[in-house]
């Protein structure tokens, strides 16, 4: 199964800048404009900055899905289903209704309408176009909360706990009792990018700066520049800057959803985490200090789930959503996340 991820930062490319490498992204033609999305973007986008949210009918939602689309299918003609994840605060602009978890069939019409020719390069903005034609099949399209994604993925033997989805832009909180989702203890609160920012604004970084200090942990040294031998004074370490940036953001938002569990009182005791905070040690470490020890936290790997075309292979918290997404039967699972576009493609 193939897995596609991709930074959703989108600048628009006039016709006079010289051709350069786009490792990593990818340049997609829309009528006479021309737009990059993913890393390379941020060569022309002043602050890397995504709008946050959207539907199917807005331009730049439009072409996050194009680029993920045309990544993971690549050029000729192709039949799929397809799924989405979506934030708790936009739901109602995509479903049917609110009791239903399906695409409208007016933002079907406009989704099959603006993927079914998708002009694309890739590895140099100078490269031959491409053409992914994309035609949806004639079915429900499920959007769901990335909580309820998640859900679907994590073992039965599962059956009562808090679930937390951790991401970039989003940390989406549910409550799972006997094994099923309540969807009226769903909670959402700002992601890591909060974090990223603050980092950012407390050691006055720019913003690639302030990325990879997050995550190499090591920010530049105070010393100016290099030294009378020629050295560069290089990185130090800054895990303690990143630790505290973490521990606020965390007493910040963790009683919006510790609180929703209060209905609960004796059932949940314990709580799975998923997203990618799950690879970042030193968030996970804060996560256990600030939670009330009463709640044992777990997490999704370590429940060894595994891809579902291939046992050997651990499924990565960070595309949980992805694949839950697509465990609902459509061939497409589509995460399209503030700090991540993420795909499953089982075709």
């Amino acid at each position: 199964m193939k897995k596609v991820k991709l930074e959703p930062i989108i600048a628009g490319i006039n016709n006079h800048v010289d051709h350069f490498d786009i490792k990593g992204s990818i340049l997609i033609e829309n009528g006479d404009n021309k737009y990059l999305i993913g890393k390379a973007a941020t060569e022309l986008s002043n602050s890397g900055e995504r709008i946050q949210g959207g539907t199917v009918e807005d331009l730049h939602f439009q072409l996050l899905i194009k680029s993920i689309l045309a990544l993971g299918l690549g050029a000729g003609d192709h039949e799929i289903s397809v799924g989405f994840s979506v934030s708790s605060h936009i739901m109602n602009e995509f479903r049917r209704d609110p009791s239903k978890n399906a695409l409208s069939d007016d933002h079907f019409d406009t989704l099959a309408e603006a993927v079914k020719e998708i002009r694309f390069r890739v590895g140099n903005t100078g490269a031959t176009t491409q053409v992914c034609r994309v035609k949806l099949r004639q079915e429900e399209v499920p959007v769901l909360y990335e909580t309820q994604a998640v859900y679907n993925v994590i073992p039965t033997r599962a059956q009562t706990y808090a679930l937390f989805q951790i991401g970039g832009g989003d940390w989406q909180s549910m409550l799972v009792v006997d094994g099923k989702p309540r969807i009226d203890t769903h909670k959402r609160v700002s992601g890591l990018k909060d974090c990223v920012a603050n980092l950012r604004r407390d050691l006055s970084l720019q913003l690639a700066t302030a990325e990879k200090a997050w995550h190499e942990e090591k920010k530049p040294s105070n010393t100016d520049g290099i030294n009378e031998s020629g050295k560069d004074q290089g990185w130090v370490c800054c895990k303690s800057d990143k630790a505290r940036i973490i521990n606020n953001h965390i007493f910040t938002n963790l009683p919006d959803l510790i609180n929703t569990f209060r209905d609960y009182p004796d059932r949940i005791k314990s709580i799975i985490v998923s997203g990618g905070a799950v690879h970042d040690d030193t968030f996970l470490e804060v996560l256990r200090e600030q939670v009330p020890n009463k709640y044992k936290i777990f997490t999704i790997d370590q429940f060894r789930v595994s891809e579902p075309d291939d046992a050997d292979v651990l499924m990565d918290p960070s595309f949980t959503c992805a694949f839950g997404i697509q465990s609902t039967g459509v061939k497409v699972g589509l995460d399209i996340g503030n700090a991540y576009l993420k795909g499953v493609f089982n075709v």
